[in-house]
């Protein structure tokens, strides 16, 4: 690793962790990024560049999902450490992910922002490094896949990433599992249900029944209520595809999925492959740094297990400093903190080395 990449590394680490005496005097040491809003294909687009003139080694971020996306602290700290490090970043407010809902616009968002960011003058090398949490990590891996910026892509860092929807789908519904041909226990979140019901919901054709449930989920949200139980007693579907949405979603049996999951309108069975990171693997080539905690509340470990199965040039990092996606000093000795290090070094390394 070169000096250069550990000092970014450790710019960056500094401001994340938010570490006493160290945040402050990184942001004495180094100069104040400037921001900008932009649009690209009617989404919101906020870039972030280092002082100094570009072209920079460049970084797209995708968050999760999460109410305040960008503007959660965690991110806004992540967006600023690598633009204090010498980064431009690209950090866009994909469609969905601020409701919980991941759609196929979610999709064609991130590919849009990044093939738009290979092009822009002041990325160098007419190369991108991408970064995600949680949700974003997996768009980050489509994205990363796509055709269009095949040999562009310098690196993509995963934090905590999903790799198969349809599995997630079970695990939310039946709070189990599938690993190796058998069904695991896992407790689920309402959060996991929710993000599962309206991604689910928002598929359907038919364009008021589609509203209709998703406005019934969001009375659920605001009701605290689990999503699950609730949605089918909000009245009942005329289409033959709305009914089975809901009685998959209704269904708590493990082994009754799989029959169920086919009987589900051809979109949707379609969506839920488009969305998955596992089948789009194979036209990944740029390197994948994985950086996962021992036991997350969303993921189960097999589907970092499962992305690193299937790319030989993947690399799993696991380390206590992770709740979920968001790093805390707080959380694990030195050990962890090491290792957290090392997924940043190697990842800013790929993506400050010129092609």
């Amino acid at each position: 690793m070169s000096v250069r990449a550990a000092v970014q590394a450790g710019i960056l680490l500094g401001i994340v962790l938010d570490l006493p005496v160290v945040a402050p005097l990184v942001r004495r040491l180094t100069g104040s990024p400037q921001s900008e809003r932009v649009d690209v294909d009617r989404v919101t687009v906020e870039v972030v560049r280092p002082p100094g003139q570009g072209p920079w080694p460049t970084w797209v971020f995708v968050n999760g999902a999460h109410p305040l996306r960008r503007r959660e602290p965690v991110v806004a700290r992540l967006v600023e450490g690598l633009a204090r490090a010498g980064f431009l970043v690209v950090a866009p407010d994909v469609p969905g992910l601020g409701d919980g809902t991941v759609t196929a616009r979610s999709v064609e968002a991130t590919h849009a922002v990044v093939a738009a960011s290979v092009e822009r003058p002041d990325v160098r090398n007419g190369q991108v490094a991408l970064v995600g949490a949680s949700t974003g990590a997996g768009l980050a891996l489509l994205a990363a896949s796509s055709p269009r910026v095949a040999g562009r892509i310098s690196v993509v860092a995963a934090v905590v990433p999903f790799a198969d929807l349809r599995k997630l789908i079970c695990l939310a519904t039946t709070s189990a599992y599938e690993e190796d041909g058998r069904f695991a226990r896992f407790e689920v979140t309402d959060l996991h249900r929710l993000v599962v019901a309206r991604s689910l919901a928002a598929t359907l054709p038919e364009a008021a029944e589609r509203e209709q449930l998703l406005a019934a989920l969001a009375e659920i949200e605001r009701e605290a209520l689990n999503p699950l139980e609730e949605l089918p007693r909000r009245g009942e579907p005329r289409s033959g595809e709305a009914r089975a949405v809901l009685r998959l979603l209704a269904n708590r049996d493990p082994e009754r999925f799989g029959e169920l999951f086919d009987a589900l309108p051809q979109p949707v069975r379609a969506f839920v492959g488009e969305l998955s990171p596992l089948r789009a693997c194979r036209a990944l080539g740029a390197p994948v740094e994985i950086v996962v905690p021992p036991l997350d509340t969303y993921f189960p470990p097999g589907e970092a297990r499962s992305l690193l199965t299937a790319l030989p040039q993947a690399r799993l990092t696991v380390t206590r400093v992770l709740d979920h996606t968001r790093p805390t000093a707080s959380l694990a000795g030195l050990r962890g903190l090491i290792a957290l290090l090392g997924f940043a070094l190697r990842g800013i390394e790929a993506a400050g080395r010129r092609p």
